[in-house]
């Protein structure tokens, strides 16, 4: 199975970190955006869990970002969350509680000095890293 080229906004990212780091201890999580396979938007979702072990969305403001995401006439392409103090990667607890084979995972992690992201397609327990271009809108990265 060939998988696609995924891209995703500089800006976004930055987004997404600053609202994991304002989250810690606990894991901070949303949902990511866009168009075909270019991911242009991050939606925080408060965790509902607060926990840095676990995330669940707060059921209202996950419906309600759902909502905007069709109005702005959006696509949802992945699930973002963070790892307070663990590596980048899909603990046991994220590949048993996923259940978007259609999504992509993404995972940053707050472990050390710098932030780090990962993506990944789970499919039937099976963990397939991802592979993403970083759009800055004047030169692309490969992470």
């Amino acid at each position: 199975m060939a998988i696609p080229t995924i891209t995703i906004g500089a800006d976004v990212i930055r987004e997404l970190e600053a609202h994991c780091l304002r989250e810690k201890p606990f894991e901070g999580c949303g949902i990511l955006a866009g168009s075909g396979n270019r991911i242009t938007r991050f939606f925080p979702i408060p965790n509902r869990d607060r926990s840095p072990h676990s995330f669940s969305f707060e059921p209202r403001a996950y419906l309600s970002t759902l909502k905007q995401v069709r109005q702005e006439q959006l696509e949802l392409l992945g699930i973002v969350h963070s790892h307070p103090c663990t590596d980048p990667h899909p603990s046991t607890r994220d590949i048993r509680e996923w259940h978007y084979p259609q999504l992509i995972s993404w995972i940053l992690s707050l472990k050390g000095d710098q932030p780090r992201l990962s993506a990944y397609y789970i499919r039937d327990g099976q963990v397939i890293p991802v592979i993403y271009l970083v759009k800055d809108g004047s030169s692309d990265r490969m992470e």
